[in-house]
């Protein structure tokens, strides 16, 4: 049975003209549950912005899309790089033969780095069923039954970092508490024995949407972590020097239950090798414009410029800020004109050529 590309699909729905159109919500930053499948309903939208040449949310209300399934598909294919969907009602769309190859790419990195930790993974979920309660498995696989034990676990892994430490944080409520609270406890900081420790943390986009949250990564950054954020992340996972490990599915389950401590030795590596394989498809935070890199712009339209890149909205942009959503609007216009882009895309890449970000 041929498999089709998830981007080739011949079925459209059809609706008459006086269709109510939904209002706009600003952004694309929820991600309500719509009626269609994903990746299903992505591929429809996308298709028809493709066919569209001049698409807008308003037309995608016209054949038939609500507004909860065109906000989920416009976010889902914004994360993915293929449009532009930040505006009122105009959409963006990027030229395929670009954005498609880069998009596949990704999926064959992250599918080999994923494939690279199935082993381990097999060894961990045999080891934490085995039942016997004895020998090296319950020593090197500890199950953690809550989030004190996951806390805990964290300090003394980090504890013991020499050269390389990651952290993969995926959102819950508690972690994004701590990421705007205690940003310096998110990835430890090098000892006196390990003053060269490399350390990579990457965190989901969705991130920005937490009043407070670019602060807190740049204070993370400027604490000498090498920050990156990527669309989403299945759980959380701190990984030291390929020899230990913490598995934390607390966003899944709140009390902490079915997590792991790691010790053993080829799990905690294929762990590592997964983490940096997810690390580099990511994307560097990026850092606000200062001083003569700005030009005629301010300090302000830097950090703008620097939410932008990293795919705010701007209705995201005005809550980490803490101004209106108009002084956004107009900041981005002077930005644009600034840099005589007439797209949010074309500033992106202009700014990065001139070296602002």
């Amino acid at each position: 049975m041929t498999r089709r590309s998830p981007f080739i699909q011949t079925e459209w729905r059809r609706v008459p003209d006086n269709v109510a159109i939904p209002p706009y919500r600003g952004g694309v930053t929820e991600q309500p549950e719509p009626r269609a499948p994903g990746d299903q309903l992505s591929t429809r939208v996308y298709m028809h912005l493709l066919r569209d040449p001049s698409p807008r949310r308003s037309h995608l209300a016209k054949e038939g899309f609500s507004e909860p399934e065109i906000v989920a598909a416009l976010t889902t294919l914004q994360a993915r790089g293929l449009v532009d969907a930040s505006r009122r009602d105009a959409i963006d769309v990027a030229p395929p033969e670009t954005t498609l190859p880069a998009y596949a790419a990704d999926l064959e990195r992250q599918a080999r780095a994923t494939r690279s930790a199935i082993e381990g993974l097999a060894h961990m979920y045999s080891a934490a069923r085995a039942g016997d309660g004895s020998t090296d498995a319950s020593r090197e696989i500890r199950l953690l039954d809550t989030v004190d034990d996951i806390e805990n676990a964290f300090f003394r892994a980090a504890r013991g970092a020499e050269s390389r430490i990651v952290r993969l944080v995926a959102r819950s409520e508690r972690m994004d508490q701590v990421v705007i609270r205690h940003a310096e406890s998110i990835v430890a900081k090098p000892t006196a024995r390990a003053g060269g420790l490399e350390r990579m943390a990457v965190f989901e986009q969705s991130i920005l949407e937490v009043e407070g949250a670019f602060a807190a990564l740049e204070a993370i950054r400027a604490d000498g972590v090498d920050v990156r954020l990527t669309p989403h992340l299945a759980f959380s996972v701190l990984a030291v020097d390929r020899a230990s490990a913490v598995i934390d599915i607390s966003h899944l389950e709140p009390q902490g239950g079915g997590s792991l401590f790691v010790r053993q030795r080829q799990l905690a590596s294929a762990l590592m090798d997964m983490c940096i394989g997810l690390f580099s498809l990511a994307t560097p935070l990026p850092r606000s414009p200062q001083g003569a890199a700005l030009g005629r712009l301010s300090e302000r339209d830097g950090q703008v410029l620097a939410l932008l890149a990293a795919g705010a909205s701007d209705q995201t942009i005005a809550r980490q800020l803490s101004i209106s959503q108009r002084t956004v609007e107009r900041r981005v216009r002077a930005i644009m004109e600034e840099l005589g882009a007439t797209t949010r895309f074309q500033a992106g890449t202009t700014a990065v050529r001139r070296g602002y970000l």
